[in-house]
């Protein structure tokens, strides 16, 4: 009888240890990750340096994911993305700080790489985000398929132009060096390797060079087409191509979606436009980090994708949340 009580009792303490861990039990919730330092991301240009709405919404996803994940995370980055010397200033100065982790977009695909094989050296992980570096350290890249991307941009450009060998079609682009340079003109090659391009134009990423350029090139009466890379780029293109009246004979497709960007695009001037998902790009960059500093295994490539947007689908149900982000 005695120890049928014992055997009774055990099995009642057995199920309320079951039942207690049970309902406390939340499924996919992990625990918080307490860190002395914040994680530091070094950005191409501070939102208040430069107004790119790409890195507004970059940022927006940032502060969502580090409030959602319970982590400090302070951005940085230089004034303007031409200036390649200073993030490396900024990044070295970020190592000596010796953070728990880097998120960083790199200016330039070969200056920043021996900065992130220092931080690998110290034994801090480093995640590149947007444009990539020359090194084989980063833990993860998270970024739009560039090289895709600008496939989608060279398809559309070929399709709205007629089939004629006297035509040409021209590319403006930002930073000579830096990657998603690199790889967006060369998935808009690709997909025009049947076609006559005239050339490849740098800006610095500066809408005024980008504006000069344009007129520069519309003087040359084969090109009635530009791809233009970026929103400083885009902007620049197309205003020049509006205040010239070249609208009905150059046609241009561009990339983002600033305000300015869907104002052109609803008007005709700008025909369609390679839309990324930078809010993604921010909430993702965040969420790796603390996954790969809870020791999780992580990804070494995220692709967050890009949509081709036209006049004809920017008002589609499936598109509005891209297209008109909420600014907190």
């Amino acid at each position: 009888m005695k120890y049928l009580i014992f055997f009774i009792g055990s099995l009642a303490v057995a199920l309320i240890i079951f039942l207690a861990l049970t309902f406390s039990f939340e499924p996919g919730k992990t625990g918080e990750l307490h860190l002395e330092e914040p994680i530091v991301v070094v950005v191409k240009a501070t939102v208040e340096g430069q107004p790119m709405n790409f890195w507004t919404v970059v940022t927006q996803g940032i502060n969502e994911a580090a409030k959602e994940f319970g982590v400090d995370v302070i951005i940085t980055g230089p004034d303007h993305e031409r200036q390649i010397d200073r993030q490396v200033n900024i990044i070295n100065r970020t190592i000596e700080d010796e953070p728990p982790l880097i998120i960083l977009a790199a200016s330039d695909f070969y200056l920043l790489a021996e900065s992130v094989s220092v931080a690998a050296e110290k034994g801090i992980p480093v995640i590149t985000m947007d444009s990539g570096v020359n090194s084989t350290h980063p833990i993860s890249f998270i970024a739009t398929n560039n090289v895709e991307a600008g496939i989608k941009a060279g398809e559309e450009i070929s399709r709205l132009l007629p089939e004629q060998d006297t035509l040409s079609i021209a590319i403006v682009s930002h930073i000579r060096e830096t990657a998603t340079a690199i790889e967006r003109e060369a998935g808009v090659r690709q997909a025009l390797e049947d076609r006559t391009i005239a050339g490849t134009w740098f800006c610095e990423n500066d809408e005024k060079i980008a504006y000069d350029n344009t007129m520069e090139i519309l003087k040359n009466p084969s090109i009635r087409g530009i791809v233009a890379l970026n929103e400083i780029v885009t902007l620049g293109v197309v205003i020049a191509i509006e205040e010239s009246g070249a609208s009905s004979r150059v046609c241009v497709v561009g990339f983002d979606n600033a305000p300015q960007e869907l104002a052109y695009l609803e008007q005709g001037i700008l025909k369609a436009t390679v839309v990324q998902r930078p809010y993604n790009m921010g909430y993702m960059s965040i969420k790796t980090a603390v996954e790969y500093l809870k020791g999780e295994k992580v990804k070494p490539i995220i692709d967050t994708g890009s949509v081709l947007i036209t006049a004809e689908n920017m008002f589609q149900r499936e598109y509005q949340e891209l297209l008109f982000p909420v600014n907190d």
